[in-house]
């Protein structure tokens, strides 16, 4: 195996979550692909007395295309919200904060555009959060994505990051007080 297309071990990183995307998962491409596959059965409807039409084919494969793409939908909903849920929960872990936590649409918008997004640690900034495509050995592989935090050494160094710990462990050792 050639190891020349491996990711470096990143010793400042933590990786959240990871997940795979096959080439077809795209809703929108399997609307086209059951767009054309219904265009078939359609076209034989229209060479139906009664039947027959142009409309009558458009519409059946608009239904037919719509009715079968909607589990795709859904499926994609309901695996973004569980991928937002993880990694709101190890925000909200990391930072103490809920204040940071993402919509489905801003994660889907670090996924496309691959920016980072700063996390302050009580109020201390010096994290970041950003989603990138790691690198696949075969040309046809399935797409594989991380979304990672990092730790970003500020302009004063190596005293920033010690302001961050003391302050992430003062926050985590205040915790709930029993009295």
């Amino acid at each position: 195996m050639d190891d020349s297309v491996r990711q470096p071990l990143q010793h400042d990183s933590v990786t959240v979550v990871r997940w795979e995307r096959k080439p077809g998962d795209n809703p929108m491409v399997k609307f086209i692909v059951f767009s054309a596959l219904g265009l078939v059965p359609g076209l034989a409807l229209a060479f139906m007395p009664g039947l027959g039409g142009l409309g009558a084919t458009t519409l059946f494969t608009a239904l037919f295309a719509t009715i079968l793409t909607i589990p795709a939908i859904a499926g994609q909903r309901s695996f973004m919200l569980g991928l937002t849920k993880r990694v709101n929960d190890t925000i909200v872990e990391v930072t103490g904060s809920s204040r940071d936590r993402l919509s489905v649409k801003q994660l889907r918008r670090l996924i496309a555009s691959g920016e980072p997004l700063p996390l302050r640690v009580s109020g201390l900034p010096g994290l970041r959060l950003h989603a990138k495509r790691l690198l696949a050995v075969e040309a046809d592989a399935p797409q594989k994505w991380a979304v990672k935090i990092s730790a970003v050494p500020q302009g004063e160094g190596v005293a920033s990051f010690d302001r961050l710990l003391s302050a992430a462990l003062s926050a985590r050792s205040e915790g709930p007080s029993t009295s």
